[in-house]
């Protein structure tokens, strides 16, 4: 991703983009793709901030949208191991009224796209038809009939996606957020995607993502007891502090971690006896390590787990 992004930019805004790592004390390694692009997304930000010159407010959105770039840049995207993981979990269920939360931090549309393979319903907080507006009381509704008095709830899987980061199918617009098909989307409209970062707090603090977090904090120890993790390195300190230690610490939750090394981020919880850590070498419950190998942290051997 960060040699995609960088060697995108025009070459007035790599000058730009010297400029800023010259100030840090860095310069971009354009063989090795370091600093990554979350560091240089913090540096960029960060210069702008203390500037406030246009030229590194435009470098900003243009890195944002090099990412939203690459991202749709990946033509016939292959979803067969989401499509796989929906069936699987579709299959347990057996037609009764079942909900399934998954959160993530990808903007990608491949859990999306998956769904509607599978044949599933999705919540993803929107509401319309081609261009959709969010309401995260979309969250909390349920479908089904009424016969007289009597409320009866629709049968069957429902898939309620939680984007912590937002989508490159999100934008906004006056303030408020919508949902279009990503080549329908007026590029003078500010896609609705925070950007790949080392420090993604402040972002997180604003619309639509602070209710996202907040309802993600609601679910967790509620209606979701159980989480598990594929493949996640939780180096973002915001979901760590605000979501998944607090669970876990209060034994809201029970957590299965399957990583490929074990995340020091959460080291603190690493203790407790409702956390499973399943890692490439061995693995961790209680604090206890036992030597083992595992490759569930690639998302294709995890869905086999269902």
């Amino acid at each position: 991703m960060t040699k995609e992004v960088v060697s995108a930019l025009q070459s007035g805004e790599r000058e730009s983009l010297d400029e800023v790592l010259d100030a840090f004390g860095k310069s971009y390694d354009d063989a090795a793709g370091t600093p990554n692009i979350e560091e240089i997304s913090d540096m960029v930000i960060e210069h702008h901030t203390n500037g406030q010159l246009e030229r590194f407010r435009a470098l900003k959105e243009r890195i944002r949208e090099l990412v939203r770039d690459a991202i749709l840049g990946v033509e016939n995207p292959d979803i067969s191991n989401q499509v796989e993981f929906f069936e699987r979990i579709k299959a347990r269920a057996f037609d009764r009224a079942t909900d399934v939360w998954v959160f993530t931090t990808n903007y990608d549309l491949l859990f999306e796209d998956a769904c509607a393979e599978v044949g599933l319903k999705m919540v993803n907080g929107f509401i319309g038809a081609t261009t959709r507006c969010f309401s995260e009381r979309e969250f909390s509704l349920v479908s089904g009939t009424v016969t007289g008095n009597r409320f009866s709830q629709e049968g069957g899987l429902t898939v309620r996606l939680v984007k912590l980061h937002g989508s490159v199918s999100w934008f906004r617009k006056d303030e408020r957020i919508f949902e279009a098909a990503p080549n329908a989307i007026n590029e003078a409209e500010a896609r609705c995607m925070v950007l790949p970062r080392r420090t993604k707090v402040l972002e997180t603090l604003s619309s639509p993502y602070d209710r996202l977090f907040r309802l993600s904090s609601s679910i967790l120890g509620d209606k979701c007891k159980h989480l598990i993790s594929s493949g996640f390195s939780f180096g973002d300190s915001h979901i760590n502090e605000t979501l998944v230690s607090p669970k876990i610490d209060s034994g809201a939750i029970s957590f299965f971690n399957f990583c490929q090394d074990e995340p020091m981020t959460l080291s603190a919880s690493r203790t407790r006896p409702n956390v499973w850590h399943f890692c490439k070498d061995k693995t961790v419950n209680g604090g206890r390590e036992i030597e083992a190998s595992y490759d569930t942290w690639k998302f294709g051997e995890f869905v086999k787990l269902f």
